[in-house]
């Protein structure tokens, strides 16, 4: 099953939701495998100092992988895709090769305003693969604010469903990034990895249907 996390503007949380929902599902999972598609290469400088075997990462410069990928998809129970933040060739080829969108949304109408570009991007794929879904995921949330309050509201207005779970703005997910670690392995029983707890159990729901379909 390949995942894609997908957003066309920087500051969505997209590498650090990619990375740290791999290392919560390696728990659940064991072949978690993280494709570093991003030409930023976060996950790639990340796994250079990683402390920590799980999740496995593959660096990906071909903007051409879907052939590639779907070999993988044989080997690993599930494979995240860092996306690149472009509409270019790279982003649409990822979001050919994948099974399911996740597209991080931080609240602000620049991120609405480019969530509905990148959505017209995934119905257009949808119409060749009706097979294909996707989910927006409200990430760098912050609930003292009113707009963190009410973004989740607002953000109905694209009628695409949205995760239960909100990845909350958290000083841990760098401290994480900086000690070469996710942060289920760092700190377990914080609130920033109970966010990714709850979410993997959101994804291992989502994807149960297709695993059933297949056998």
């Amino acid at each position: 099953m390949v995942i894609a996390v997908v957003s066309v503007k920087g500051g969505t949380g997209k590498s650090t939701v990619t990375l740290n929902l791999a290392g919560t599902l390696s728990s659940e999972y064991k072949r978690i495998l993280v494709v570093d598609a991003d030409p930023q290469g976060s996950i790639a400088k990340w796994s250079e100092i990683r402390k920590q075997e799980e999740p496995a990462v593959l660096i990906e410069p071909s903007p051409v992988v879907d052939k590639k990928i779907r070999k993988l998809t044989k080997q690993y129970d599930i494979v995240l895709f860092d996306s690149p933040p472009t509409f270019k060739k790279r982003m649409r080829s990822v979001i050919q090769s994948a099974d399911r969108l996740i597209i991080p949304v931080s609240p602000g109408l620049a991120d609405f305003w480019s969530t509905q570009k990148l959505l017209d991007v995934y119905r257009e794929e949808k119409e060749k693969r009706p097979k294909l879904d996707a989910r927006l995921l409200i990430s760098r949330i912050d609930k003292r604010t009113r707009l963190g309050r009410e973004f989740r509201s607002f953000l109905q207005k694209l009628s695409i469903p949205i995760f239960i779970a909100e990845i909350p703005q958290r000083a841990i997910y760098n401290e994480a990034w900086h000690a070469g670690m996710t942060v289920d392995r760092l700190q377990p029983y914080g609130s920033g990895a109970k966010a990714f707890q709850l979410l993997a159990k959101e994804v291992i729901l989502w994807l149960s249907t297709s695993w059933l379909e297949k056998k």
